[in-house]
């Protein structure tokens, strides 16, 4: 039976998110700010779920309708059974993402959507299930877009970017799917070199070999949250992800490498590397910025240091012209850095290519990309 699916992504990744679900057989139906939609079975949703690097949720829609008013959310999720979906003894959580007036206070539209859950299944049962902000049973997803509300239950559960791999962290490692989505957008080619020469945890480095080898993002994960739903085909779910599991490439011939100032940052990500099983494939080192060496013809694809608030600029220009002269020493080299909106391209004084907006949490970045040439 064909159902209607949506995939979340950040600013920067529709294109990336739409390419791979189009790779996936899965032709993207819709796009809209933050969703990609599409219309397929269960089995398209198990296979979304389990590849997709650059998405963040795969959601089932299971109700869709326009309101008029607040008081609308309370009704609607309450004309809805979740007997079906959850028993008193199960666990559930809920996201809501709001861009609307009609709420006046998003929060407490989240709290009338727990209690119309609640309240229908005290109705129906005679008891209620318990909210699990961590992990939950059933992640229950909604969104208000003017007066547009959707219902949906999460066939990941817990974010796609919780890879499972990462077993040490030092400092504020960027995520999985973003990391992902900067090479996929420098579009290297994993049979020339790439250097992270800020590499932190090892993420990018990781989620580029991951892409060279075919790895599946999932292949670490043992929870998923459509292992929840009356419905799960676990045999269909288990054939494709041995299906992914076999396409896997070996890591011979990769050249990638990583660095970073901190030996702390290097301890951790050779503990990542190791975990998910690239420790022979990707050479990291303790080394400055400004002892950066290259291989000819390669990639560079990073998250340098920077910040936010008022004197950041300052505080890291020498990092950014340390970088900038030692890409200008390797004409060929192709660099994507993902910086901050202001300050870093106005100090690193090189023409980019191609610029994609992005955020790297809460901070509005943006990816440029250079070619360094001759002078």
């Amino acid at each position: 039976m064909t159902e209607r699916f949506y995939a979340t992504l950040g600013v920067g990744i529709e294109n990336l998110v739409k390419d791979e679900l189009g790779a996936l057989g899965i032709p993207v139906i819709r796009m809209e700010p933050g969703r990609a939609r599409f219309e397929g079975t269960l089995t398209d949703l198990y296979r979304a779920v389990i590849h997709l690097r650059c998405a963040s949720r795969v959601v089932r829609e299971i109700f869709f309708c326009e309101i008029r008013r607040e008081e609308d959310i309370y009704s609607v999720i309450r004309g809805i059974d979740w007997s079906q979906w959850l028993t008193p003894d199960m666990t559930f959580r809920v996201t809501f993402n709001v861009h609307s007036s009609l709420l006046r206070s998003p929060r407490f539209g989240l709290y009338r959507i727990k209690d119309a859950i609640c309240d229908e299944m005290v109705e129906r049962m005679g008891r209620r299930p318990s909210v699990d902000t961590e992990s939950a049973d059933l992640y229950v997803v909604c969104y208000l877009e003017n007066r547009r509300f959707s219902v949906g239950v999460d066939g990941a559960g817990a974010p796609l970017h919780m890879r499972g791999y990462r077993v040490s962290s030092h400092e504020s490692p960027i995520r999985e799917h973003l990391a992902a989505a900067m090479v996929l957008h420098s579009r290297w080619d994993p049979t020339a070199p790439l250097h992270d020469p800020f590499c932190g945890t090892g993420t990018i480095l990781t989620e580029a070999a991951m892409i060279a080898t075919r790895t599946p993002p999932s292949r670490w994960r043992k929870r998923f949250g459509c292992m929840s739903w009356p419905d799960f085909d676990r045999a269909a779910f288990d054939a494709l992800r041995a299906e992914a599991e076999a396409g896997i490439l070996p890591a011979d011939g990769l050249r990638i490498s990583g660095a970073d100032s901190s030996a702390k940052s290097i301890e951790s990500a050779r503990a990542n590397v190791a975990s998910a099983g690239f420790a022979d494939a990707i050479r990291l080192e303790v080394r400055d910025v400004v002892d950066t060496v290259l291989e000819p013809g390669g990639w560079v694809v990073t998250n340098p240091p920077y910040g936010v608030r008022v004197g950041d600029e300052e505080t890291y220009m020498p990092t950014w012209l340390a970088l900038r002269d030692r890409m200008q020493e390797h004409p060929g080299t192709r660099v994507a850095v993902l910086a901050a909106e202001e300050g870093f391209e106005r100090v690193f004084r090189l023409r980019p290519f191609k610029r994609n907006r992005m955020k790297n949490g809460s901070i509005p970045c943006v990816l440029v990309q250079y070619r360094i040439h001759e002078e």
